[in-house]
C-alpha cells in the first residue's frame, strides 16, 4: 500500500511543472524597445519663391544619393517668362542711358563752345584797354564795358557748363539706378531658376515626406504643387546610425551614459550588433496621449553600421544591467509570498515540501536565491495543492 501510495504520489506530480535548481551566470538584462534613425540627416525644402511650384520630376523614395545628384524639379515656365520680360525692360533702360549719355556729350560740348568763345571775347576785350590819352575817352570807356560784359558772359557760360553737367548727372543717375534695379531683377530670377532644381546636399537615402493634398496627407508625387517652404525630403546619412530608444521611467535609474548596449534588429535579429548609451533625457514624457506611463528618451550609438540599416526599422536593445557569475537562481514562477516570508516548493519523498527561502536581485525571468536551496533541488512551478492547472492562470 506504501508503494502504490508512492507511486500516486509520482504521478500527481509529474503533473506539475518544476525546475531543478543549478548554479550558473545570472544576467539582468533590460530590453528597451525603439527604432533606427541617422544621426545626421538633411531635411530638403521647396524654395521661398513667388511663382507656383509644380512638381515635374521627383526621385524615387528609397534611392541611393550622393551629393549633387538631382532630387526634385519644378516647372519653370512662369520664370522663364519673368526672365524674358525683366531682360527686356533692361534692353530698354540700357538703351535710355546710352541716349542720354550721347545727348549729354552734345549739350555739354555746345556750352563748352560758348565758354570759349566767351573767353576769347574777353582777351579781345582786354587788349583793347589803354590808359592812352591818344584814344578817345569814349572809346576808352566802351572797352572797358566791353572786358565787363565779356566777363559776364564767361561766367555765365561756366555757370550754365556746371549746370549742365550737374544736370545730365542727375539723369544719368536715375536712369543707372533703373538699370541695377532691372538687372537684380533678371540676377534674381535666373537665381530662382536655378533653384526650382534641388540637388543633394550630400551623400544620403531619399525618403518622401508627406504634404497636404486635397484636405488629405500623401507622399510628394509629381504634378503636385507645393507651398513654399514645405518639407519634401529628408535625407539620412547612413553613414552613421543610431537607436532612437524608450526606457519607462521605473527602470531609469538603471541605465546611465557609456553602458554597453547590444541591438537585435528585428528584420535581421542574427547577428546582433555592439552599441553604446550615449544620452538619456532629463525629462520623461508621455508618448502616448491620454497615457499615464511616462518614458525617458535614450539615443544610443552603433559601434557600425551595415547595408540593409534603414530609419524606422524596429529595434530591441539589450542593456546588461547585471552579470553575476556562479549563482543559484530559479523561475520567478518558483517563488512564493505569504506570512512575511519567501518560500518555495521542494520535492521530498513522495511529497512537496514548503521551504523558506533567501532571496536576492530579480531579472524578468529569474530570481537568485541567497539560501535555503541546494544544488538538485527540484521546485514547483506553480502551488502543488492547486496543480497544474495554475499554470494557466498564473500566466494570465
Amino acid at each position: 500500500m506504501i508503494a502504490l501510495w508512492l507511486l500516486a504520489c509520482m504521478s500527481s506530480s509529474d503533473e506539475i511543472p518544476t525546475h531543478t535548481v543549478e548554479m550558473g551566470d545570472f544576467e539582468h538584462v533590460l530590453s528597451i524597445p525603439g527604432e533606427l534613425k541617422a544621426v545626421h540627416s538633411a531635411t530638403i525644402s521647396a524654395p521661398d519663391l513667388s511663382s507656383t511650384l509644380k512638381v515635374i520630376s521627383i526621385i524615387e523614395e528609397g534611392s541611393r544619393v550622393s551629393e549633387g545628384d538631382t532630387l526634385v524639379e519644378f516647372d519653370t515656365s512662369e520664370l522663364v517668362s519673368d526672365l524674358e520680360g525683366a531682360q527686356t525692360k533692361l534692353e530698354v533702360a540700357q538703351t535710355k542711358i546710352a541716349q542720354k549719355q550721347a545727348q549729354f556729350e552734345v549739350r555739354i560740348g555746345d556750352i563748352k563752345n560758348a565758354v570759349t568763345r566767351a573767353e576769347l571775347n574777353l582777351k579781345r576785350a582786354e587788349m583793347r584797354l589803354t590808359d592812352s590819352e591818344t584814344v578817345p575817352r569814349v572809346e576808352r570807356e566802351s572797352t572797358v564795358i566791353d572786358v565787363e560784359q565779356s566777363t559776364l558772359e564767361v561766367e555765365r557760360s561756366q555757370a550754365a557748363l556746371e549746370s549742365a553737367r550737374l544736370e545730365g548727372e542727375a539723369e544719368l543717375q536715375l536712369l543707372r539706378l533703373e538699370e541695377e534695379q532691372v538687372s537684380a531683377r533678371v540676377e534674381r530670377v535666373r537665381d530662382n531658376l536655378t533653384r526650382c532644381t534641388l540637388t543633394a546636399p550630400g551623400d544620403g537615402l531619399v525618403i518622401l515626406e508627406e504634404i497636404w493634398k486635397g484636405g488629405s496627407r500623401g507622399k510628394v508625387t509629381t504634378g503636385d504643387t507645393i507651398y513654399r517652404g514645405s518639407t519634401i525630403i529628408t535625407l539620412p546619412d547612413m553613414a552613421e546610425m543610431e537607436v532612437e530608444a524608450w526606457v519607462h521611467e521605473v527602470d531609469a535609474g538603471l541605465v546611465a551614459a557609456e553602458m554597453p548596449v547590444s541591438v537585435v534588429i528585428d528584420a535581421y535579429p542574427d547577428p546582433p550588433f555592439e552599441a553604446r548609451i550615449r544620452k538619456i533625457a532629463d525629462l520623461a514624457v508621455q508618448r502616448e496621449r491620454g497615457s499615464e506611463v511616462k518614458h525617458l528618451k535614450v539615443s544610443i550609438a552603433m559601434a557600425e553600421t551595415s547595408g540593409f540599416m534603414k530609419p524606422g526599422m524596429t529595434v530591441r536593445s539589450e542593456v546588461l544591467i547585471t552579470k553575476l557569475p556562479g549563482v543559484m537562481s530559479v523561475p520567478l514562477e518558483g517563488i512564493f509570498s505569504g506570512d512575511d516570508e519567501q518560500y518555495v516548493f521542494t520535492r521530498g519523498l513522495g511529497d512537496w515540501k514548503r521551504t523558506t527561502v533567501t532571496t536576492g536581485p530579480s531579472n524578468d525571468t529569474h530570481i537568485i536565491i541567497e539560501s535555503g536551496l541546494a544544488v538538485g533541488d527540484v521546485l514547483a512551478l506553480v502551488d502543488p495543492d492547486v496543480g497544474a492547472g495554475a499554470v494557466a492562470e498564473r500566466s494570465e
